[in-house]
């Protein structure tokens, strides 16, 4: 799947490097903060506050991007400078004639079904994206490390 839009992912690179690199500079300015308003600031109030900045942020995009397709004619692919070609107009009609008139012909055969029967459309497969199998490995595996873990935790003495 290609983005048909760029400059959407700021905001998880801004979360990726506040993850990263949070811990070195967040106390700083909660400090700073602080002595600035005079209220009690934490390094936990700052994530939150970033977090809900993010999410605003977020859907500020989203509804900025919303609206210009809308102001776009709903067509996401087409610049709103470029012009829509104007339709053809239908072809001017024949003087009037005794026989109806005949449907354009199409080089495509059509479907034959017998004897009144409509045959349905077969209902969907559902298709996992991951295979079962695979699935149920990772699980088994993490299960495993887990119990490996837990036994080095129990002769280390780290756990009674």
């Amino acid at each position: 799947m290609q983005r048909s839009e760029r400059g959407g992912g700021w905001i998880g690179w801004l979360i990726f490097f506040l993850l990263i690199f949070g811990f070195r500079f967040l106390p700083p300015v909660a400090n700073w903060l602080t002595q600035v308003t005079g209220i009690t600031i934490t390094v936990p109030m700052l994530i939150i506050a970033f977090a809900v900045l993010a999410v605003v942020a977020s859907i500020g995009s989203s509804l900025a991007r919303a609206a210009g397709r809308a102001g776009n004619g709903g067509q996401p692919g087409m610049p709103p400078s470029l012009p829509v070609p104007p339709q053809p107009s239908a072809p001017p009609k024949p003087a009037s004639s005794p026989w109806p008139p005949t449907p354009p012909s199409t080089s495509l055969p059509r479907a034959r079904l017998p004897s009144g029967q409509e045959q349905l459309p077969k209902p969907p497969r559902f298709e996992p994206i991951i295979d079962p199998r695979i699935l149920a490995a990772g699980i088994a595996g993490l299960l495993i490390l887990g119990a490996v873990a837990l036994y080095v935790l129990v002769v280390a003495g780290a756990l009674p």
